[in-house]
């Protein structure tokens, strides 16, 4: 059963912590928080409002998902310093609608 899985105490705390009712922004209780299951690599959690009783699924990743991936697929050099810091003078200037910028590089 998920729930006497080593960590899920943790997610649960962590989830009571930080995260807010999408619908009210009401906090979670810890009887209000259940993992439903885990498999290699991410823990799925379901979790209802005791304030509006919405209810939300959350998926979290033992490590970032994109450490899953074969970085020899993907191709590209890792980040550089100097590139975090480009991007972060054009994010400053930029106005505009970030998801239609990101939409132009398909």
């Amino acid at each position: 059963m998920p729930a006497e899985q080593p960590g899920t105490r943790d997610l649960i705390a962590y989830v009571t912590r930080y995260m807010l009712c999408d619908a009210c922004h009401h906090a979670y209780g810890t009887g209000d928080v259940a993992v439903t299951g885990h498999n290699a690599g991410f823990w799925l959690l379901s979790a209802t409002c005791p304030a509006c009783h919405h209810h939300h699924h959350i998926t979290a990743f033992d490590q970032p998902p994109y450490r899953l991936l074969d970085q020899r697929v993907i191709g590209l050099p890792p980040l550089s310093e100097a590139d975090v810091e480009a991007w972060a003078r054009f994010l400053e200037r930029f106005d505009g609608d970030l998801t239609d910028l990101l939409h132009t590089l398909d």
